[in-house]
């Protein structure tokens, strides 16, 4: 979400609407993949820059009560006065930024997404070292998909406004993404200058630091940003650090401690059901995962584990059910093939279908060597197990066939 500027002149304050939105703010899975302790240079994109922001620009004197007022009636519902106060604002100082950028974030919220981003363009040519409608126009591109739209724009902003916080987040997530931490580092750092006290900074920040596999590091700046509020995102990531640090017991706390602040947060609904599911309580296990798939449907993941949660729960037709819906979806899912084979072989001794299971697990799974030595032994036990169960059949028949011949057999000689 975008947020509406108030007047200080008028960057940080906000009436209730979030800040832009990061691009990555998923969480990651209870057990995450191996850290990269690479470094990952720099990309030249950020220059040096002092210390501090500048100053706020400067604006027309006559414009800041127009402008107050046009935040008063926006706030009372009365959009469309807000608008024509926020114009008389420009009228008067034609590089008010945060004015231009006002009306836009309204035609925004009234789904007027073209006119949006017309005043947000605006915000940024006439503006006075005011990045945010790029920022904003840069989400859109976002939620388009359009990634690589949406960065150019990112860049462009901090070019305009070299302190622009939100900016530098979505760039160093972005950087992240790609494991170059030190520039992901460098941008963040820089949102810390513009504000502090940015709690999405601290966010990324420690989700970096984690991804170095520097857990001490990434746990202080959890702490420390938990000191300026407690958010879902980093009582996660707390909870990942502590999980690393093998403290299973308290990386639960902190993934519960998450669902207190935010009960949708759906990544600490992931991590509580697989540690409840190893602790095997199967019904809570299954309740999270539950809860995740209310916010993501197809969390290809959380079906699974659902569906393996089923199977704790001996609702073995529902565990088949699950895991076949997401074969269903992704067909090369050589977990659901497994699971589905496990199930064939440990639980309702469908054994030529277990096989089939496996074989579509070698079929789609290159790199886990683990894996597939496991499953090829699975094949050989089935395999064995179903011989063996042919025999055995075979002498039933022949026993009852000689049991039927000597009974036949009899007279009263």
């Amino acid at each position: 979400m975008a947020r509406l500027h108030l007047l200080r002149i008028a960057r940080l304050a906000t009436v209730g609407l979030a800040t832009a939105s990061l691009m990555a703010c998923s969480g990651t899975p209870p057990k995450p993949d191996d850290p990269n302790l690479g470094g990952g240079g720099a990309s030249g994109q950020q220059t040096d820059l002092p210390d501090e922001p500048p100053a706020a620009p400067k604006v027309a004197k006559e414009a800041k009560p127009l402008f107050e007022d046009g935040v008063k009636a926006y706030k009372a519902g009365n959009t469309a006065q807000a608008i024509k106060l926020f114009e008389e604002a420009i009228d008067v100082d034609e590089t008010f930024g945060a004015a231009y950028f006002n009306i836009g974030r309204i035609h925004e919220e009234q789904g007027r997404i073209d006119e949006a981003r017309s005043w947000y363009e605006r915000s940024a040519e006439k503006g006075k070292a005011f990045g945010d409608g790029l920022v904003n126009i840069g989400r859109l591109e976002m939620e388009k998909g359009n990634k690589g739209e949406a960065m150019a724009l990112f860049r462009r902003a901090i070019q305009i406004e070299p302190f622009n916080g939100e900016a530098h987040l979505n760039l160093a997530q972005d950087a992240r993404g790609k494991k170059a931490f030190a520039d992901a580092v460098k941008h963040v750092r820089t949102a810390l200058k513009e504000d502090s006290q940015n709690v999405l900074a601290y966010e990324v920040l420690a989700r970096v630091y984690y991804d170095l596999g520097r857990f001490e590091l990434s746990k202080l700046v959890c702490l420390t940003g938990l000191e300026i509020k407690k958010t879902a995102d980093l009582y996660n990531t707390l909870g990942l650090v502590h999980l690393r640090q093998d403290n299973v017991t308290t990386a639960l706390g902190s993934f519960e401690d998450a669902l207190k602040v935010d009960a949708n947060y759906w990544p600490a609904h992931m991590n509580v059901g697989a540690i409840t599911f190893n602790y095997r309580d199967y019904e809570s296990s299954y309740r999270h995962f539950t809860e995740v798939l209310k916010q993501k449907p197809d969390h290809l993941e959380a079906m699974l584990s659902k569906a393996v949660a089923a199977r704790g729960l001996e609702r073995l037709d529902e565990a088949e059910s699950g895991y076949k819906a997401v074969i269903g979806k992704d067909e090369t899912y050589a977990a659901a093939h497994y699971n589905l084979g496990i199930l064939y072989q440990e639980y309702t001794q469908k054994l030529d279908e277990a096989i089939k299971s496996y074989e579509a697990v070698l079929r789609y799974e290159r790199a886990d060597a683990d894996l597939r030595k496991d499953v090829t032994q699975r094949i050989q036990a089935v395999r064995i197990q179903i011989k063996n169960m042919k025999e055995l059949e075979e002498m039933m028949r022949q026993q009852k066939a000689q049991e039927a011949a000597q009974g036949g057999g009899g007279g009263d000689g």
